[in-house]
């Protein structure tokens, strides 16, 4: 599904393409809430042709509590949708983010674009030896 950036100026999408493709994955619907101290930095359109709400639903977003600093994302839920750059470029920028309150990390080069998802090849562990 396409991911739409709707804060383009936050320090974790700032320099991402307004509109990204990310791979088959699930899309949560109807998140519930007081959705106080929130901002929703990304969402991505539930097609009710695959049971979705017909609604922009969000993806990306940041909460603060207190003096902290949360980063939340619904992306990256199996092998596939791991190894996609804007899960792995996004989670990383987002756990910055969180920690420090700036992200210093560059937008990949290889991030997906409006039309075209990316994806990382898929990591195997060595076998251990004994």
């Amino acid at each position: 599904y396409k991911v739409v950036n709707r804060v383009t100026n936050h320090p974790i999408t700032k320099g991402l393409p307004t509109e990204w493709m990310h791979v088959g994955d699930e899309l949560y619907a109807r998140m519930r809430g007081p959705g106080v101290n929130m901002t929703v930095l990304a969402t991505a359109y539930s097609d009710p042709a695959n049971k979705g709400t017909g609604r922009d639903e969000p993806a990306l977003m940041t909460l603060s509590f207190e003096k902290g600093r949360i980063f939340h994302t619904i992306l990256g839920h199996d092998r596939t949708a791991l190894n996609s750059v804007g899960f792995i470029a996004t989670f990383q920028r987002g756990t910055e983010w969180a920690a420090t309150g700036k992200v210093t990390q560059k937008v990949p080069k290889d991030f997906p674009t409006a039309d075209k998802f990316a994806t990382r090849p898929d990591f195997t562990p060595p076998p251990t030896t004994k």
